[in-house]
């Protein structure tokens, strides 16, 4: 089916009341593209009604205290035992830090070509049992390394929790996601559903540093719509964003996507960070 590329005024009009009534944002993109729209302009068109601020829905937010990570602590220069990582920019509400230059060209094919034979389809938690399943939603392939599992990987993890200050124990396995074309990841949150959290596995997860590992030619950018935020992958950048507190609440605010890769393809790594230590009763 051929992407339309206009939005006419009346589909403007349902926008605007429908966002009124306190539909999330999120389900109004998605029946857009689910209507053939280009999905770049669902959500740029979403962001431009907004005024690029935060969409309030509701009845849906639950409490969330924003305390100031300690990443955000550092400066718009971020210092390793390695190298220096510029900051790009900041959103306070979500936490969102854009970086620039987390990897280098070579270590962002490195890490591609050690996980390209160990790709397989991405699951997805499921919202009401907890557990990982296979989702229309998520159409990537993708593979996880174990934690330091050679000193390439340890590296990288090493650098992660220099940044963020969170122990490289807190972290799950680095995960490398591949998208080819058309492939997408629907909203959704990282954060484990309310019930589903396991204390004997590091508790909940409170904040995801994303890396992109190549430029993207068209489509794949990340986007936070109730924030109307959205980052163009570039290789060596990374993005991260916290949504667990000390009370142990989650921000709803962190909602985000992978919009369809529309040209070439999309390498990414991710780390998952939890409260606590995930393998002190694993191991």
């Amino acid at each position: 089916m051929e992407k339309v590329k206009q939005i006419p005024g009346a589909l403007m009009d349902w926008i605007i009341k429908t966002l009124n009534s306190g539909v999330n944002p999120e389900a109004i993109v998605d029946a857009m593209i689910r209507k053939g729209y280009d999905p770049r302009l669902s959500y740029t068109t979403l962001f431009r009604i907004v005024g690029n601020k935060p969409i309030d829905t509701p009845g849906v937010q639950a409490p969330y205290e924003y305390e100031q990570p300690e990443i955000a602590k550092k400066g718009s220069i971020l210092r390793t035992k390695d190298r220096e990582i510029k900051v790009l920019s900041k959103v306070e509400k979500p936490f969102i830090l854009h970086l620039d230059q987390f990897l280098s060209d070579e270590e962002c094919e490195q890490l591609i070509e050690l996980s390209r034979s160990r790709l397989k389809p991405s699951t997805v938690i499921d919202p009401k049992t907890g557990e990982e399943k296979a989702a229309t939603g998520r159409t990537s392939k993708g593979m996880s390394f174990y934690l330091r599992e050679n000193e390439f990987i340890k590296d990288i993890e090493t650098r992660i929790s220099e940044l963020t200050e969170f122990p490289v124990e807190n972290g799950e396995g680095l995960q490398v996601l591949n998208y080819g074309i058309g492939e997408e990841y629907k909203s959704h949150f990282d954060y484990f559903p309310p019930g589903k959290v396991d204390p004997e596995k590091g508790g909940q997860r409170v904040g995801t540093f994303l890396i992109y590992l190549n430029d993207v030619l068209a489509g794949g950018e990340t986007v936070f719509p109730k924030a109307g935020v959205s980052i163009v992958p570039k290789r060596g950048s990374a993005v991260y964003f916290q949504y667990g507190n000390s009370k142990g609440e989650v921000d709803r605010m962190s909602l985000h996507s992978s919009v369809p890769v529309s040209e070439g393809e999309k390498w990414v790594a991710t780390k998952w960070i939890r409260q606590g230590n995930i393998y002190t009763s694993a191991h």
